[in-house]
């Protein structure tokens, strides 16, 4: 008997506790909900009756946060201290005490309290940045700043809380103060930390569309480099200043410098020529790259700064209008003298290539061009795609020349040995754009509407686009019209356009933009306008007429955004902006454009990149 009346007990103690907590739960729950609300008056009463019962940090933040919305200072006075009572040592209610005051309207009463708080701390980390948090949640920023300095002091290290201090510039606008800290990492001239500090120059300069805060960050790094000769460590970050800016003259001045102090073997400057080629600045990676050639054949970059100096020079002469006829005469020059040094075989395969297409289409030696290529295609009997490859390159100089026969055999013959590779695939579409550019737009849309399903998204990419130009610009024809002859029955915009297609494939750039004017002449507000936009906008950044390219493209996105070449125009005027106008904050723009408007673009994956990039996300 006496047994079961202990478990009757025991269970009737259980049901009365679980009730109070539900009640203490719907009470805090209802609280929570008023609160939210900005229920604030019927908040109060709820939270106090919780918070008495259970004075837990979670409870304590709702009601504390309730009696300030409420003006009730001294209620919330009494709460901070009693939560202090019970845990001394938390920094954060020290500076909600002082909040309260301040709040009220006693700035003198919180300035003693946060000041006493600072005094008062003990040498360690985690307090320190306890207090400093709790400053920071309440933007009392001169006073987290305060905190830290107070305990680098107490800890008796000035390399301690960097991160954090450079935060608070940054937020507070103190360029100066956020550079001069993050050299803390580098004063003692090592060079292992330097990450972190471009790390935290990048994060300042996010946010800097009149290059104020560059100016400051270049100004205070060239003086510390004038004052501190030997620090190494301030010249490398000094030199990626430079190229963040694009400033390729003034960083491989120091870029040499550096590799002369550390006695290099020109990797660095190497490492710039690269950067430089991928910016477009050409001229820049060529002095680059001659400085490390002329160290010597001993040295561990001269080959590999040879064969990038030629595609240097190739990169250049190939995207400037006109043809600079001196530089290609130079080049053919320099390619013959290399690949007689190193032999036509694999390895130089890419620079065979490209001496046969500068011969061809810049030097106009097409026939120099094709001996090279058989010679080379000779060589490569054991590598189908290598020689695939020169077969390639072989059609299109025979293309050039109007052997349109030659030219379709051998694309044929790649297309058929390497079907599924990006080299047939590659042959096959050159096919099609052939007989696209003779007129035959019904043989060239079969071939291309096969290519839709290629296993190369570009392929299949550009045969979709040139696959719906033909279909929605061709009119019914019972006869082909000869070789780019002039039909005034059928399909005249779409020849002319075809014929502008193929002067732009053979380099004739200026009689390819008259062509595209009679397009728009033909039919000024016809499907093809876009188009002709967009390939006269191409036209004007090889002859650097930026201003011209950068209103074509703003013609596309504005009257043509859903068309085909939105996604094409936004993102060539997100590299106009990046590459040559120097233009960073617009470059970002519409970069971040591509990726919202034109999510299943082909550029998402480069744009999204190159967005990082001048971000610093890769720094």
């Amino acid at each position: 008997m006496k047994k079961l009346f202990a478990i009757l007990l025991l269970c009737f103690t259980v049901f009365i506790t679980v009730g109070q907590n539900n009640q203490k739960s719907q009470e805090e729950q209802l609280g929570i909900q008023y609160f939210q609300n900005g229920e604030f008056e019927k908040a109060a009463p709820m939270f106090e009756k919780v918070y008495n019962a259970n004075p837990n940090s979670y409870i304590y933040y709702y009601y504390y946060q309730t009696l300030l919305q409420l003006g009730n200072f001294k209620e919330a006075e009494k709460v901070v201290k009693k939560q202090q009572k019970k845990s001394p040592n938390t920094q954060r209610y020290k500076i909600d005490l002082g909040f309260i005051y301040e709040s009220s309207g006693d700035q003198a009463k919180a300035d003693q309290v946060y000041n006493d708080a600072i005094k008062d701390l003990p040498a360690q980390q985690n307090t320190v940045r306890e207090l400093y948090n709790a400053f920071l949640a309440r933007k009392q920023y001169q006073y987290a700043i305060t905190t830290l300095e107070r305990g680098r002091k107490l800890l008796n290290d000035n390399s301690l809380f960097i991160n954090e201090l450079t935060n608070i510039y940054i937020q507070t606008n103190r360029t100066d103060m956020v550079v001069e800290e993050a050299l803390h990492f580098v004063n003692d001239g090592g060079q292992g930390r330097i990450p972190e500090v471009q790390k935290i120059i990048q994060n300042l300069l996010s946010s800097d569309e009149d290059k104020q805060k560059f100016t400051t960050v270049q100004s205070i790094m060239q003086r510390k480099t004038q004052e501190n000769p030997s620090n190494i460590a301030y010249e490398i970050i000094l030199q990626w200043v430079y190229q963040l800016d694009k400033n390729y003259d003034d960083a491989f001045l120091l870029a040499k410098s550096i590799d002369r102090k550390l006695k290099g073997d020109g990797q660095r400057v190497y490492g710039l020529a690269q950067d430089a080629l991928k910016a477009k600045a050409y001229d820049a990676a060529i002095e680059a790259l001659n400085y490390i050639i002329d160290k010597g054949e001993e040295n561990n970059y001269y080959t590999h700064s040879q064969f990038l100096l030629l595609d240097v020079k190739y990169e250049k002469l190939s995207s400037t209008s006109p043809v600079d006829k001196m530089a290609a005469t130079e080049l053919q020059t320099e390619f013959a003298h290399l690949l007689s040094e190193y032999g036509l075989h694999e390895g130089t395969s890419e620079w065979i290539r490209n001496y046969a297409h500068l011969l061809a289409f810049y030097v106009d030696e097409p026939q120099k061009a094709k001996d090279i290529l058989n010679q080379a295609i000779t060589n490569s009997q054991r590598d189908l795609k290598e020689r695939s490859q020169y077969k390639t390159d072989l059609a299109d100089i025979e293309l050039y020349m109007g052997d349109v026969w030659e030219a379709t055999l051998h694309y044929s013959q790649v297309d058929k040995d390497l079907p599924n590779d990006l080299i047939g695939q590659t042959a096959k579409f050159k096919n099609a754009k052939l007989s696209f550019y003779i007129g035959e737009f019904e043989w060239a849309k079969s071939q291309l509407d096969v290519l839709r399903a290629a296993t190369e998204k570009l392929i299949a990419n550009d045969a979709m686009y040139f696959s719906l130009l033909i279909n929605d610009n061709e009119e019914e024809s019972d006869e082909d019209a000869g070789l780019f002859a002039d039909s005034n029955e059928t399909n005249q915009s779409l020849r002319y356009y075809a014929k502008a297609d193929f002067l732009i494939f053979q380099n004739k750039d200026e009689e390819a933009d008259k062509m595209l004017d009679s397009v728009l002449m033909v039919d000024p507000y016809g499907k093809l306008s876009d188009d002709v936009y967009y390939q006269k906008a191409k036209l004007a950044i090889k002859r650097k007429d930026y201003l011209s390219a950068e209103q074509l493209l703003g013609k596309i996105i504005s009257s043509y955004s859903y068309d085909l070449l939105g996604d094409d125009a936004t993102f060539l005027t997100a590299e106009l902006y990046d590459y040559y106008l120097k233009n960073t904050a617009k470059a970002m723009e519409f970069y971040q454009k591509v990726l919202k408007d034109y999510p299943d673009s082909l550029y998402t994956i480069d744009a999204r990149k190159r967005y990082r990039e001048l971000r610093g996300d890769f720094n």
